[in-house]
């Protein structure tokens, strides 16, 4: 027995289709022939004459499964993160890049994010490449501080692209990466919650 698609494409077979039939749009169709033996398709049972109702076969369609459709990634906008409270320095968790871990200071009194040098080396950066510069007061004075671009920094899963960061060795501590500046703490509302050692993010 010929399908569907056989008769169609069968070259002995005249037919005429009625009805734009989809596999993915009608669930069920009619054959049928007319008085000059040509053969019709359609899927509506009503375009059939009335005498060729009786004879018309019905065929049930298979329905072509629907893809599902693509997940969005869920945008957050407010995090909770925890932190590492020494006196008044508070200390929170990032991620650089989307790979690389690092603790940053958060610090609203600097204009710029700022990066170790040992940082910088293991996002294979080349500071020597670097033309532009910023000053920065050291405890020895001014100094000129190369800037990179940071592809990326994720902190309670919220990110920032493309965002500015000055390379200098600002922090002693070397488990800490560098500090958060204003540059990225600006897109955010900020509220640290001391007893719970927790800093609330809203992006704004």
């Amino acid at each position: 027995m010929k399908t569907f698609l056989g008769y169609l494409l069968s070259p002995c077979v005249p037919f005429v289709v009625i009805a734009s039939l989809s596999a993915a749009s009608a669930a069920e169709y009619y054959r049928w022939i007319d008085q000059n033996g040509v053969r019709h398709f359609t899927d509506n049972l009503h375009n059939i004459p009335e005498k060729q109702r009786n004879t018309a076969t019905r065929i049930q369609a298979k329905t072509s499964p629907r893809s599902p459709e693509p997940k969005t990634a869920a945008v957050l906008e407010k995090a909770s993160v925890p932190i590492e409270k020494y006196g008044q320095v508070v200390i929170i968790a990032a991620t650089l890049n989307g790979k690389t871990p690092a603790k940053f200071v958060v610090d609203t009194g600097a204009s710029h994010t700022m990066i170790s040098n040992a940082m910088a080396k293991e996002l294979n950066i080349n500071i020597s490449q670097n033309q532009r510069t910023i000053p920065f007061q050291t405890a020895n004075g001014v100094i000129q501080a190369p800037l990179t671009s940071i592809e990326s920094i994720t902190v309670g899963g919220m990110e920032i692209k493309n965002l500015t960061a000055a390379i200098h060795d600002a922090i002693p501590d070397p488990n800490v990466s560098g500090l958060l500046g204003l540059n990225f703490l600006t897109h955010f509302k900020m509220d640290i919650d001391p007893q719970k050692a927790v800093l609330h993010l809203e992006k704004k």
